[in-house]
């Protein structure tokens, strides 16, 4: 089966090749990844050929800025987004003062920007947040997110 699959998707991708040379263009070989989505117990891994490049398949593949995992699952982007938003949370903090006087402005910046970044691709990803362990990874995220906007100093009060 998993040679088949070697077989069809070479010939796929030296068709794709052939009309792109018709038409003047050429494939980034090179950049190409593959991800081989299966629900089968054991990992399975394939290695196809494109161009002169041989390109092993991976476990997780980032397409639009949506981590997608060989189960589908979406936990990796769960994960990917809860550490980015949190960077980009205390990014924002560290060039705000601390102190109460805070725009309203400034903070509803700081909770739009992290809370677009874990809401993105949300549909697709929906799903991750029925295990424990991404909800409170995502309960951690939006409650570092709701400190940095309160400017509490004392982190017990959560």
């Amino acid at each position: 089966m998993l040679e088949e699959v070697e077989v069809l998707s070479t010939e796929a991708i030296d068709m794709i090749g052939n009309w792109m040379q018709g038409a003047k263009l050429q494939i980034a070989h090179h950049k190409t990844e593959v991800l081989l989505v299966s629900n089968c117990k054991a990992v399975q891994r394939e290695e196809i050929t494109a161009g002169v490049h041989a390109i092993a398949s991976k476990r997780v593949l980032k397409y639009l800025v949506v981590m997608i995992d060989d189960r589908l699952h979406f936990n990796s982007h769960v994960e990917y987004a809860c550490e980015k938003a949190s960077k980009v949370i205390n990014a924002i903090a560290r060039i705000m003062p601390n102190n109460a006087g805070q725009s309203n402005s400034k903070r509803r910046l700081l909770v739009s920007v992290s809370s677009s970044i874990l809401r993105y691709g949300g549909p697709a990803w929906v799903a991750a947040r029925g295990t424990k362990q991404y909800q409170r990874k995502l309960s951690s995220t939006f409650r570092l997110m709701a400190m940095r906007v309160m400017k509490m100093g004392d982190p017990e009060l959560f």
